[in-house]
């Protein structure tokens, strides 16, 4: 039971970084209305920028880390300005089959640039804590750590800000929104520079458990589509819960089988919860 426990603690981890990765995703596809398959590249164009001001150019994580996010926040916007808005008017599948375009060319861009091989940030080897027989890292800590307080961060954005209720305003309605005097070209280019920065935060995050290779960034987007699948269109508690609950399910399975198929349980989750809940965790239905 202890090794289930630990597998369970491990899934909390992978359920955080989960998280952050799908809800920048989420509010692309509420706010400009298509599924930016591209989001998951955006997440490695963050790491690799971490490892080569940390590894390569020698900066500390913390500069190299904030450095990254921002970069890849205005990489995003870049890449919704110049490739996405010009298309828009052709609608939602033409977008879609385009940012699997983008996503191509990231991975391209980043396997010239960098090259083939593992990669590791230069940073001080984990120091491991254990408690009731669990073990856990001073880096698996700071996931959680960071994850909780982007949420707790953006819930508060998103609800007490001017900007935050104009993202909102815009995911449940975006006619009647501009109608309302919204201005619509500011608030896509805020939700472009939010969801592409929490997608830059996932970079790091992923870069401080886990070796780094240029494909490592597409093999993400099933599994945050599976967490977008299961939270439905609903808030941003949904894609929490969902969240944990495909990473917790992800990393139990290696218990029972083997781990290769463990990306796949991601999909058995979201299969049977929509089963018995086609509207997923939320209460929305997609119109």
């Amino acid at each position: 039971m202890t090794l289930l426990a630990q597998y369970a603690l491990t899934g909390v981890v992978t359920g955080c970084f989960l998280i952050l990765a799908t809800i920048g995703f989420s509010l692309t596809r509420q706010v400009e209305g298509f599924l930016n398959i591209a989001h998951a590249e955006m997440l490695g164009v963050s790491a690799f920028i971490t490892w080569g001001l940390n590894a390569a150019a020698g900066w500390h994580i913390v500069p190299s880390a904030v450095t990254a996010i921002i970069a890849t926040a205005f990489v995003g916007l870049f890449i919704g300005r110049a490739v996405y808005d010009p298309i828009r008017r052709m609608g939602p599948a033409v977008v879609l089959i385009a940012s699997v375009g983008v996503a191509y060319v990231i991975a391209g861009l980043m396997h010239m640039i960098v090259g083939t091989g593992i990669r590791t940030l230069d940073i001080p080897l984990a120091t491991s804590y254990r408690a009731f027989g669990l073990r856990i890292t001073n880096y698996q800590m700071i996931v959680v750590a960071l994850a909780a307080l982007s949420s707790v961060s953006l819930a508060l954005f998103l609800n007490r800000t001017k900007t935050g209720l104009a993202i909102r305003a815009m995911a449940s309605n975006p006619e009647l929104a501009a109608s309302r005097g919204i201005d619509v070209r500011q608030t896509s280019r805020a939700t472009w520079l939010l969801s592409s920065g929490l997608a830059g935060l996932s970079g790091v995050m992923l870069a401080l458990v886990a070796t780094l290779s240029t494909d490592i960034a597409f093999g993400q987007i099933l599994q945050i589509l599976a967490v977008a699948i299961l939270a439905g269109l609903g808030s941003l508690y949904s894609v929490i819960v969902a969240g944990l609950i495909v990473g917790i399910a992800m990393d139990v399975s290696v218990f029972f089988i083997p781990a290769g198929y463990r990306p796949l349980i991601a999909f058995a989750v979201v299969i049977i919860a929509l089963v018995l809940r086609p509207e997923g965790l939320s209460m929305k239905r997609a119109s």
